[in-house]
């Protein structure tokens, strides 16, 4: 099984405690199945404002980086990410406040289902969404996970 973490899975490793066992508990035994996606990597950088949140972002994606194990959406995954949002404008109005929003969520999930990897998250209700769209493999995590 190849997996792909949501940027809100190192979030809650890199903000508390107990987020950081429980990540070690369960994605450590995965982490040679694991791709990081260049678009989470992206949102822990941009929320990283001093040092030492920027040395924790490296200590959890570092490993992935360094072996290469690297997704990042290409041409078809953008055009893909265009259409869906311009469908999910069209089918569902009351959410075109945040369909740009989505729009890193959508590229996540695209490059996952380009892999065939797995995305865990605990952002249940965006990934849903997307889904009912288009087909990707997905996991969510309750808060305990």
């Amino acid at each position: 099984m190849k997996c792909l973490l949501d940027t809100n899975v190192y979030l809650h490793a890199i903000n508390s405690e107990i987020g950081a066992q429980l990540f070690l508990q369960r994605f450590t035994p995965l982490v040679f199945c694991t791709t990081l996606c260049s678009v989470v990597a992206q949102e822990l950088y941009a929320g990283a404002v001093d040092t030492k949140a920027t040395q924790l972002v490296e200590k959890y994606i570092g490993s992935l980086e360094r072996t290469g194990r690297l997704v990042a959406p290409n041409f078809a995954d953008w055009k893909e990410a265009g259409k869906l949002i311009a469908q999910l404008a069209r089918k569902e109005p009351s959410r075109r406040s945040k369909l740009q929003q989505l729009l890193n969520d959508v590229l996540i999930a695209l490059c996952a289902r380009r892999i065939g990897a797995t995305v865990f998250t605990s952002n249940r209700d965006d990934f849903e969404l997307i889904r009912r769209y288009r087909a990707f493999s997905l996991e969510v995590l309750t808060p305990s996970e």
